[in-house]
């Protein structure tokens, strides 16, 4: 058997990145965006039960995304990354709220 050796070397590279402007300018984007898509739930009756339906057409998602690039310093895939990321917030609540354990407020985010 023919013994191999792994080599690892591990450097820093030094960097000027404002990483805490990013995280705050993404969460004021998120909390927008899920804003936005709170405000265009449409509450259909289902027997005794309001039942929240989530916007998904292309012309809604094209229009949210081209309001929140205008003005945005940073690369395009933050806010497609944001507007998802609101979509699986608002369907995970949905889901909770469907199954009974999530009342019928807006869910909130913070930064832990």
């Amino acid at each position: 058997m023919v013994s191999r050796s792994l080599l690892v070397k591990a450097y820093s590279i030094p960097y000027d990145l404002e990483v805490n402007g990013l995280i705050e300018d993404y969460m004021r984007i998120l909390n927008s965006i899920l804003d936005e898509l709170w405000k265009n739930i449409v509450w259909k009756r289902k027997d005794k039960r309001l039942i929240p339906i989530l916007m998904k057409d292309k012309t809604f998602g094209k229009k949210l995304r081209d309001k929140y690039l205008e003005g945005w310093a940073y690369s395009k895939h933050y806010v497609d990354s944001a507007i998802k990321q609101a979509y699986s917030v608002l369907e995970s609540w949905r889901k909770g709220y469907i199954r009974g354990r999530a009342g019928r407020n807006r869910p909130e985010l913070k930064i832990r």
